[in-house]
Formats: C-alpha cells, structure tokens, sequence
C-alpha cells in the first residue's frame, strides 16, 4: 500500500471494444486469472478505493464496484471523464486492462511528479506518451467536457490543454523499470507477450 499523503482514487479501464482481439481482452485468461486482475492488482498496491470502468453485467462477480461508461463509450476518454466525474479524490490513478507487466512502482513516480499539476504521464525518449497508466485530478473535468461536446475523443488533444508532468524514460531506469511495462496486448499475436508473465498477478 503507498503511502502518499491525501485520498487516492484508482480505476482500471475495461470498457473499450477489443476489436483487434476479437474477443473480450479484459476476461481473457491468462495463467490462472483474468488479464484484468493483473491491473487490478498494481491498483489496490496503492489504495484500497479500486474500481472498474466498464460493464457491471461483465465484472460485477470480481467484487469491485463497477462503473459504466457516463457519457457514450467513444474511446478511453470517456473511461477517464467517467471516473473523474465519480471521484472525491484529488489523485486518480488509471491503468488499462491491458497491462499486465505494468508495476506499482511506475505510479509511485507519477505521485512524486505530479505536484499541482492536472495530471501526470509518461513521455518517451521517442515523444510518444502513454495516457492510459496516468494520473488526472479533477481540475482537468472542464477540458475533458470540451473535447467531448466538440467530437475530440484523442487523449492527446486532451493533454495539450492542460497542465501536465512528464516522467521521462531515466527516472523508469533510476528505479529499475523499463518501457516493457507499458506493453498491452491488442491482436492475437500479443499473446505470445504473455509467456514471461507471472502467473500470479500482483497482491
């Protein structure tokens, strides 16, 4: 469990369509669990407040509370304005299902990083970012509402217009992370991902 100071929210992304998969991702089974359960895991390292974006007839039965789309599903955005609108924390932590090497640790950076800002995201050496392991406040709601009443589903637009803390790839290796825990699994093929994977997710 961390122990940052102040309420920590963290919700786990499960509504997207799995198109590339063709077949639910989050319930895939991976060793012995569902791949989700691995995101969950990393979640509730850092606070016991967990919840699940997506359908509460799919994940009801994993005993967190589950929490549909607010708005129509038109991508993660709408996972990540979701969960802000049904927050009372000032740190909300959102991790796509998708991530199964993903560590705790890397949230412990964002949490040192963020300070005042409206969230705090990874940026690679390459400048490509990764918007669905991050951390969003409140304070960003008002632009979320924008993009989406203008059709502006990118998260990337979404992070232009705000404040945001960039953790770059030196501080993952200072703390013996690399960029593998941000892979997700998409087509078939990234199954073959999952053969190093532990077959445990984490407690």
């Amino acid at each position: 469990m961390s122990h940052f100071e102040g309420p920590i929210s963290a919700f786990v992304l499960a509504g997207g369509k799995s198109s590339r998969m063709q077949q639910d991702k989050a319930m895939l089974r991976v060793r012995d669990r569902y791949l989700i359960e691995y995101s969950i895991g990393v979640m509730q390292k850092l606070t016991d407040n967990v919840r699940i974006i997506g359908d509460p007839a799919k994940y009801d039965f994993i005993g967190l509370p589950v929490i549909p789309d607010f708005v129509p599903p038109n991508g993660p955005l709408a996972g990540i304005y979701t969960g802000l609108k049904f927050s009372d924390s000032r740190h909300n932590l959102f991790l796509a299902c998708d991530m199964p090497f993903m560590e705790y640790e890397f949230f412990t950076l964002l949490l040192k990083k963020i300070g005042e800002a409206d969230a705090a995201v990874i940026r690679f050496n390459d400048g490509k970012v990764e918007p669905l392991a991050s951390i969003y406040t409140r304070k960003g709601l008002p632009e979320i509402e924008r993009n989406i009443a203008s059709r502006q589903y990118k998260i990337t637009d979404f992070l232009d217009r705000i404040q945001v803390a960039y953790v770059g790839e030196e501080a993952l290796k200072e703390v013996g992370l690399s960029r593998r825990i941000f892979a997700n699994i998409n087509p078939p093929e990234d199954m073959l991902l999952l053969d190093g994977l532990d077959s445990q997710p984490p407690q």
